[in-house]
């Protein structure tokens, strides 16, 4: 009699997916308060999670402040900060 001994499994291990991790960044724009709900707008657009956002805006002051962070991964990060550049009234964004 014969004995068939199952091959031994080999599993591949999962490729792993890139975290996700919150990175700070600082934009500043024209347009006061309807320029920084207009930003906001289209950062929710762009579907990504924003769990921290905060605004300074002033009367009579040419640009706005915004405080944000934003869940990304390292390669979606230079990507996102060009996505914003291109938005109307965006003077500059910088990781904080």
């Amino acid at each position: 009699m014969t004995t068939l001994e199952p091959a031994p499994a080999t599993y591949a291990p999962a490729p792993r997916r890139a975290s996700r991790l919150p990175r700070p960044f600082t934009i500043l724009t024209t347009g006061g308060m309807p320029g920084v709900m207009d930003l906001a707008s289209a950062l929710c657009s762009f579907g990504y999670r924003v769990p921290d956002f905060s605004v300074d805006v002033h009367e009579g002051v040419s640009c706005s402040c915004i405080q944000c962070t934003v869940a990304l991964t390292a390669a979606e990060c230079a990507e996102f900060a060009d996505r914003v550049r291109t938005l109307p009234g965006v003077l500059s964004i910088e990781p904080s």
